[in-house]
């Protein structure tokens, strides 16, 4: 429609309020009287009310009326000339009763299917009307649905629909508009429709893995499906695929282990994969043409057909999803996987708007939206249905796939209620369950002290955030140039202590997500290339060591990048969301470059392990057994005391400045690692520039 050529236009602003809005270039926009017309009954109901000032609207005349109206029916606008137009209900959503009217309570939305039947229901309370199109056998069927309770429309189509597609057609101020089911399970590929698949040909058998004691337990590791497997380097066939988790003795050009055979031997307990659900901005047909991480969400309840053999495949959508979590907790290891429940790629595309205008987005005070996400559009995660759907899809993700935690995107645009929420629910299912994300304060339409920000850790205690203060301390900030202590800048050392253990951050030292690098900016190879130009490339090697070292051994939940304990670069570019495979796939044969440092990983991993000292899970525990010294204001000594373990006693030494530091050593301590192979000679160690120590006892 023409934007130019609208003569009248009518929204019920509340559910007793109707606003009309005549063009200013049509009788100047006035007309003496205004009818109200349900055509479902052909009632013609004259309005009364007032004309509202509009001196501040150029294109068109206001009015205002006071009248009763049944939602569901089909109502139009007339004015004393005969031009009518369709009443819009969609402004509706906005209202403050409108959750108290519409909340829908049932677990049965979207379609349920059997071989006898099919029942499907969407919540589309706004609408005046809903068609279900099934497409069968090439043919196609049209099934008006009926308007029930909550503003949920039902139909029930008495046959097999196994593999059928199907969308829906649904009516906002006289319009259909083709929308997805924000609840399918599978779809066609580029979202064009949905498929029906029979669940029971689905299930997941529970993985028996050994409960996660304590959460400090948890070892982190981010990937990417499409990262992990697409360098040819990866002896993976099924490059950037889900299946690629699935193939076993994957192996370097060298003949070294990649994939899970690698992942199982590194000794990481948990694999954190970027977002697996729909995404907009690959072409699911054409995959290589256009890269994207993933934080772009189309649909957030089937998952991205680029990653599946076949998109077009509704079995293979969700089975192949399956047999890659299966397969990693074959090997022992847990799944995360990354959310984005705090914006859309496109606001006006997706089947929650559609399906409910106005709704699901959260809004400014003057109407617009909000975007602290920078993309547009944050969710309305306050709003009861949204916040109801949040809940069912990370439901239906640990339940019918098997994740074993989320991390969130952006998780400071959630409210705090449906984040606590979100913890309970997957804690009631597993009580190993992992929640975190990044809680940075977005300016989001959601007042400071309901966000889930770090600022607010405290009032969600059992969630974890992304601790950017360990970051910026021991690597040095976003910005390339900055320094941090163990990039050379020794006047952080108090600070780098302190992000070590850090006892005043948070609630609980459970909630520290301690890394310096992700998916996010630069990795920190690409960094040191520019804070620390200066410097030899052995030089900077030995400083990420230490870097690792203290991911590892710090208090809290260690998280490491894919391909940060072998030196991963992206070749300087910091956001590469888009930049392509050439950058962002993972170098497998760097690996084997790097072996040493591979190996060193492996050793910090299987002591962290073996010794419950570096994962205390209270701060009681770590006050009585955790000591930090600053040593000559340059030198850091770490001392740890434990009960159970490999060791009684342990000394960390990092050094992080270029000048050599001599310690005296108590009686007992053995030297378990030295960097430059050092030796304890009379009771005393030489702990050498850019180097560490570990001593036991």
């Amino acid at each position: 429609m023409e934007p130019n050529a609208i003569r009248m236009k009518a929204i019920a602003i509340n559910f007793n309020e109707i606003r009309v809005y005549l063009s200013k270039n049509y009788y100047n926009g006035i007309s003496s009287k205004f009818y109200l017309k349900d055509l479902e009954s052909d009632e013609l109901i004259l309005l009364t009310g007032d004309a509202l000032d509009s001196s501040d609207d150029p294109d068109f005349q206001k009015y205002a009326f006071h009248v009763s109206f049944h939602m569901g029916r089909v109502y139009k606008i007339v004015d004393a000339y005969g031009l009518t137009c369709f009443l819009d209900f969609s402004y509706l959503s906005m209202c403050k009763e409108f959750d108290e009217l519409y909340f829908y309570e049932g677990d049965d939305l979207g379609n349920c299917y059997t071989r006898e039947k099919t029942t499907f229901k969407v919540w589309a309370p706004l609408s005046t009307g809903v068609i279900l199109k099934i497409i069968k056998d090439g043919k196609d069927f049209l099934y008006p649905m009926v308007r029930g309770l909550k503003g949920v429309y039902s139909y029930t189509v008495e046959e097999d629909l196994e593999n059928a597609h199907y969308f829906y057609l649904i009516k906002h101020a006289g319009n259909y508009d083709i929308s997805m089911d924000p609840y399918a399970y599978a779809a066609s590929s580029n979202g064009r429709t949905n498929i029906i698949v029979d669940l029971q040909k689905l299930s997941m058998p529970p993985h028996q893995l050994p409960p996660l004691e304590h959460k400090t337990d948890a070892i982190i590791y981010e990937t990417s499906v499409r990262d992990f497997s697409m360098s040819s380097t990866s002896g993976m066939k099924n490059k950037g695929k889900f299946a690629a988790f699935t193939e076993p003795h994957t192996s370097t050009d060298s003949g070294n282990p990649t994939g899970l055979d690698y992942l199982s031997c590194l000794g990481v307990t948990h694999i954190q994969l970027m977002p697996i659900n729909d995404f907009a901005t690959v072409d699911e047909k054409n995959p290589s043409e256009l890269y994207n991480w993933g934080y772009d969400p189309a649909q957030y309840n089937v998952t991205e057909g680029s990653y599946v053999t076949d998109p077009n495949d509704g079995y293979k959508r969700v089975y192949e999803a399956q047999q890659m979590i299966e397969f990693i907790h074959s090997r022992g290891m847990r799944v995360v996987l990354d959310v984005v429940y705090n914006h859309m790629h496109d606001v006006n595309m997706n089947a929650l708007e559609k399906t409910v205008p106005h709704y699901f987005f959260r809004r400014n005070d003057d109407g617009s939206l909000s975007n602290g996400s920078w993309c547009g559009n944050d969710l309305n995660t306050t709003a009861k249905m949204c916040r109801k759907y949040i809940l069912d899809m990370c439901k239906r993700w640990q339940v019918l796939y098997g994740v074993d935690g989320f991390r969130f995107d952006l998780m400071g645009l959630i409210d705090i209620e449906t984040m606590k929420l979100i913890d309970a629910q997957g804690k009631a299912l597993d009580s190993s369950f992992l929640i975190y994300g990044e809680g940075w304060n977005m300016m989001t339409a959601l007042a400071e002290d309901k966000r889930t920000t770090i600022q607010n850790n405290r009032k969600v205690p059992h969630i974890g955030f992304f601790n950017d203060f360990f970051r910026d301390t021991l690597r040095g900030t976003n910005q390339m140039e900055t320094k941090g202590y163990f990039s050379g800048d020794t006047y952080k050392t108090n600070d780098a202590m302190k992000a070590i253990c850090n006892l005043d951050m948070f609630e609980y030292i459970s909630q520290s997500i301690n890394y310096v690098e992700c998916h996010d900016n630069a990795t920190c190879y690409d960094k040191f290339q520019i804070s620390n130009y200066d410097e030899d490339e052995e030089t900077k090697k030995k400083r990420l060591r230490l870097l690792l070292a203290a991911v590892i051994l710090s208090q809290g939940i260690p998280f490491i990048h894919s391909g940060q304990e072998f030196f991963r670069t992206k070749g300087g570019l910091q956001n590469t969301y888009n930049a392509g495979d050439q950058v962002n796939a993972l170098d497998w044969n760097r690996k084997d470059f790097e072996i040493d440092t591979v190996q060193f990983v492996q050793f910090l991993i299987h002591l962290r392990k073996n010794n419950p000292c570096f994962r205390y899970a209270d701060y009681d525990m770590i006050r009585a057994n955790v000591q930090l010294e600053n040593i000559d204001h340059r030198m850091i000594q770490y001392k740890l005391h434990q009960d159970d373990g490999e060791y009684q006693d342990i000394i960390v030494y990092f050094n992080a400045s270029t000048d050599s530091v001599e310690v005296d050593v108590e009686d007992g301590y053995t030297v378990l690692h030295h960097t430059e192979k050092g030796k304890i000679i009379d009771g005393k160690l030489s702990i050498d520039g850019v180097c560490m120590a570990i001593l036991v006892r």
